[in-house]
């Protein structure tokens, strides 16, 4: 494909990988724009979702905060965590397990996140925080 891609909401690819608890729709990817070495998407939290334990393989990922306030856990038990909120970056390096939460129990977060690898790679993994009980 050549030249300058626009894709509307409308064109956007919600058969990307999902992970439980949160809604994602490709936006420039393999799929909507040819794209082969980045992925950018729209990602949006219900209000009091936990996502699903996950990572994004050998990806780098930023991701923009549209609106609303999160808070990613990561680390070996997810024992770690960081708050975002609307205007805020954060970059999840390649293999970082973790889950997003939203913190309001009325909005929903909007995230767009953008992804430098040659396609969604989205991996849901067992919660470690579990295997301690076992």
């Amino acid at each position: 494909m050549t030249g300058i891609k626009v894709v509307r909401p409308s064109d956007r690819d919600s058969g990307t990988a999902q992970t439980a608890g949160m809604i994602r729709e490709a936006g420039v990817s393999r799929e909507t724009s040819g794209a082969t070495t980045i992925w950018s998407g729209y990602v949006k939290g219900p209000p009091g979702m936990a996502s699903g334990v996950h990572h994004h393989g050998d990806c780098e990922t930023a991701i923009y905060v549209i609106s609303g306030r999160a808070r990613f856990h990561f680390g070996p038990q997810l024992e770690r965590a960081v708050d975002v909120q609307a205007g805020d970056f954060l970059f999840v390096p390649p293999n970082e397990v973790h889950v997003e939460e939203n913190l309001s129990q009325s909005d929903p977060v909007e995230l767009v996140v953008s992804r430098g690898c040659s396609g969604i790679l989205t991996v849901n993994v067992p919660d470690p925080r579990e295997a301690d009980q076992a």
